[in-house]
């Protein structure tokens, strides 16, 4: 009988490596469906005396709160950066070059759209299941505003109309085949 001595180092690396594997085979779960796509329209207005246009980030979060996939970031690139922790959420989401890389410039009022193909933002497919979408806003002198819906992505498509009270004036989620 041949028997077998693994140090601490190679006990644990085979433990964790196995709990990881387990892990992320329960993870993956059924991908995400072919053809279908979250569309994500929002739309703001301001204006009026110091009018600034805001910062925005548009973005998915997984159950935990873990960043997914960045939609949208309309910020000053370059300028302003200072005030880029007003996306309080995203900003402790997402690292500063990330930013700086993703970053567009600020949009004036109007309306917006962007779709999540269902990737996420290192371009590998998530799996169906539960998920936050998320439009921050922030404008100097102006409110914060953090839109956050709990969906549920999975074989079913969907239409759901938030109207809001402030600056953010509404926010429609679209869950579809892509069009």
């Amino acid at each position: 009988m041949l028997k077998r001595y693994y140090s601490r180092r190679g006990f644990f690396r085979r433990v964790l490596g196995g709990a990881l594997a387990l892990g992320l085979a329960r993870a993956q779960g059924r991908p995400w469906p072919q053809g279908m796509e979250l569309r994500v329209s929002f739309a703001y207005e301001g204006g009026g005396f110091r009018y600034r246009a805001p910062y925005v980030a548009a973005y998915v979060e997984d159950e935990r709160g873990n960043l997914v996939r960045t939609l949208a970031l309309f910020l000053m690139p370059g300028k302003g950066e200072r005030w880029w922790n007003e996306l309080r959420r995203y900003f402790g989401l997402a690292d500063l070059e990330k930013m700086r890389t993703l970053s567009g410039p600020t949009r004036p009022p109007g309306r917006y759209a962007v779709a999540w193909d269902g990737r996420d933002d290192r371009g590998r497919g998530v799996a169906q299941g539960t998920y936050y979408v998320c439009v921050e806003y922030a404008r100097e002198h102006g409110p914060y505003e953090l839109f956050r819906e709990k969906v549920e992505i999975g074989e079913k498509p969907f239409q759901k109309t938030y109207p809001l009270q402030g600056e953010l004036k509404e926010v429609i989620l679209d869950y579809g085949r892509k069009g």
